[in-house]
């Protein structure tokens, strides 16, 4: 995962897991929008008056999670578009030998007040990029 700058342990529940005992699907989108809450304060986004949605998520479950496995999530930007950017995500396990997911965001910046899209902002846009490399 060398390509990424951040990283969040992840701290699984009994309640994250379905009667087979392994990851419910629906807890990977909760812990994929923790990490990238996460990421956000990393990158000093505060999200008060400008914040962002979902505007595409996909992912790739790979290998089943069990209540027994220490996850980790990995996070970065890979493009920033003018209202837009895309995020990619990679749980794996703490060795990263086993990728359980591979995923992939789009989101849009909007305006809380209002609920309209509105362009990155610009200390946003330049402390992504410095701290992503872009």
């Amino acid at each position: 995962m060398k390509d990424y700058n951040f990283k969040i342990p992840i701290q699984l529940r009994y309640s994250d897991f379905d009667m087979l005992g392994h990851l419910n699907s629906a807890q990977y989108a909760t812990l994929l929008e923790l990490s990238r809450l996460e990421y956000f304060k990393k990158t000093n986004w505060n999200l008060e008056d400008i914040s962002n949605v979902v505007a595409s998520f996909k992912i790739e479950y790979l290998h089943q999670i069990i209540p027994s496995n220490q996850v980790e999530i990995y996070v970065r930007v890979t493009r920033l578009g003018t209202k837009s950017f895309v995020m990619e995500y990679i749980m794996a396990s703490l060795d990263t030998t086993t990728i359980y997911a591979k995923a992939e965001t789009v989101q849009v910046c909007i305006l809380k007040k209002g609920n309209s899209s509105t362009p990155i902002p610009k200390d946003i846009k330049a402390s992504i990029a410095s701290f992503e490399g872009l």
